[in-house]
């Protein structure tokens, strides 16, 4: 072989061993990636386990795992890290581990950004996840912001009318009621109605369920007359269908009552709804018996909230009556029955002394009293007891009064009105320093003009 061929020969080999080395390299690094690939598809459903059962602490270990076997398989600006940051981002909001949540979210959005748009549908999730933490931090002009995006990204991909949108409303109504903007706050409730019928079509009793979701706004914020609104649209609404739930029927007119009831104006337009679901539920082919007995307790506690002791008597008989009918609904009566419950509540002021209106709070101090009192027959209280104050003789007369106005359904024993003794209530408040300095300085001023007054004039007739 002349020297020429044998160099040939040489080179070529070398390019052969040098192939095989990579081929292996390759093969290796392929083996080590499906390795890695299976134990991330194990952590991925550890992960989904434990995040469906509420484990949320159980479940970041492999929330973890799984963001960093994806960025070995896969590099640190794979679009592939999507999911699995929004995962470790809302286990930690989860936890309440906000800050850190807040920097995943980040992370994943600039993720998103690089591998798609600026108005790529993935974006909302990480969008609504940051302005989650803002709002935990109080940072509600923030956390608009964000929700607007997000909501302009919802609306870009999925149209004006789907419903992910829904948990954005939701949480810009949070968000402006964080910044004391009611007006902003009922926009954002009313509009998952108007989703809602534009989504289902107007008539779908799918649409009940907004309504009924805005009616329980209005009634958190103490938007009495726009509830009562929305619980009139619902019964239009479920009156209208031939075969509708009746329970959803029933269940509307309990709150039409209770709307009125809160006022404690007009004790007619609030039994009036109850009498109607009880000529309902009579109407029925199988009077549901179970319906019956809810709407009668609600009717005897109406009554007794407005005074009409006789009346709301002869509510809860009826009650105890049904158990004539059906012996097993014994235990459930005698269930609701075995205690008093408040079914007129007033409530002892948090901050004491009471500010003028307009007036901020100032300077506060922890505050706490205890009372003791009985329930008579009738469910007013009486032989109320302060047990405990401090700091001392501050809200007592108040808390008094309070819990002289409250009114409970008495505990009955086969059908008889029982007195229950010695409930007790603890209340803790903030004890304005502002008022008490001046209530102090103004007892000293009277003590002191009371002695003075007891003193003769240096000179009476000058």
């Amino acid at each position: 072989m002349n020297s020429g061929l044998k160099k040939i020969y040489i080179n070529l080999s070398l390019a052969i061993m040098l192939l095989f080395n990579v081929i292996g390299v390759a093969f290796a690094q392929e083996n080590q990636d499906l390795e890695k690939a299976e134990l991330r598809k194990k952590y991925q459903t550890e992960f989904i386990e434990l995040y469906d059962q509420k484990l949320y602490l159980q479940s970041l270990r492999p929330a973890k795992e799984i963001v960093e076997l994806t960025k070995e398989i896969f590099g640190e600006n794979t679009y592939r890290l999507i999911t699995p940051l929004n995962n470790l981002g809302s286990v930690y909001y989860m936890i309440e581990e906000y800050e850190l949540a807040q920097e995943i979210f980040k992370e994943c959005i600039q993720l998103i950004e690089l591998n798609r748009n600026i108005i790529s549908p993935e974006l909302s999730s990480p969008l609504y996840g940051i302005a989650l933490t803002l709002n935990q931090f109080g940072q509600y002009e923030d956390a608009i912001k964000v929700l607007d995006r997000a909501l302009r990204v919802n609306h870009v991909n999925n149209g004006l009318y789907n419903l992910d949108q829904i948990k954005i409303h939701d949480s810009l109504t949070e968000s402006y009621v964080g910044v004391r903007d009611v007006e902003k706050a009922n926009h954002h409730q009313s509009f998952q109605v108007f989703i809602s019928k534009k989504y289902y079509g107007i008539d779908n009793p799918q649409v009940d369920e907004s309504l009924n979701k805005l009616a329980n706004w209005y009634k958190r914020t103490g938007q009495v007359y726009s509830e009562r609104e929305i619980h009139k649209e619902l019964l239009n609404r479920q009156e209208s269908r031939m075969n509708g739930d009746i329970a959803s029927l029933i269940e509307t007119y309990k709150n039409l009552s209770f709307s009125h009831r809160r006022e404690g104006i007009d004790i007619f337009q609030s039994v009036n709804p109850l009498k109607d679901a009880i000529e309902v539920i009579d109407l029925m082919e199988n009077p549901d018996l179970n319906l019956k007995f809810e709407v009668l307790l609600d009717l005897g506690d109406t009554y007794i909230s407005f005074g009409r002791i006789q009346s709301a008597r002869k509510a809860y008989l009826e009650c105890w009556m049904l158990i004539n009918d059906d012996q097993t609904m014994r235990e459930t009566i005698e269930d609701r029955f075995s205690e008093p419950v408040r079914v007129r509540n007033v409530q002892i002021p948090k901050t004491y002394p009471l500010p003028p209106i307009g007036e901020e709070i100032g300077e506060t101090i922890p505050g706490s009293i205890a009372l003791k009192y009985d329930v008579d027959i009738n469910g007013q209280t009486i032989n109320i007891e302060v047990i405990e104050s401090t700091p001392e003789d501050i809200i007592d007369n108040e808390a008094i009064k309070v819990i002289n106005k409250v009114v409970y359904r008495p505990k009955y024993i086969e059908a008889e009105p029982q007195l229950t003794e010695g409930l007790n209530i603890r209340h803790e408040y903030n004890v304005r320093l502002l008022d008490i300095e001046e209530e102090r300085i103004e007892e000293t001023d009277a003590e002191t003009i009371e002695k003075d007054s007891d003193m003769p004039l240096e000179n009476p007739i000058s």
